[in-house]
């Protein structure tokens, strides 16, 4: 058996990317229209986004840690970056950022004789 764990570390950056790509999607209604101005990382694994409406009308938006991981995942295959599907995949907040912790494992075979 073989097992792989990998580390995606997300900055800000790439957090406020990875909800400006889900602010796009088609019939989504958690996420209002506008500048995403900060994502904050909860110490659960979710998140809260402060959306920038107009001038001076700034919404708070919270994410649970499954709705998190779900947009990631998203992202990631936005960016091209392959997640196994039958992989575990967790996440946990990291600096001002979040890391997505993925673990799958494969079997092996023996040579034939």
């Amino acid at each position: 058996m073989i097992f792989e764990t990998r580390h995606l570390v997300f900055t800000n950056s790439a957090l406020k990317k990875a909800f400006g790509w889900y602010q796009k999607v088609p019939n989504q209604n958690d996420l209002p229209l506008g500048l995403i101005a900060s994502v904050v990382p909860k110490s659960d694994g979710g998140v809260v986004v402060m959306v920038q409406q107009g001038a001076a009308k700034v919404r708070d938006v919270a994410f649970m840690p499954s709705k998190t991981l779900g947009i990631l995942l998203l992202f990631c295959r936005r960016q091209k970056i392959p997640i196994p599907r039958d992989a575990d995949k967790d996440i946990f907040p990291s600096d001002d950022g979040i890391m997505l912790t993925i673990r799958g494992s494969c079997s092996t075979t023996a040579p034939p004789p």
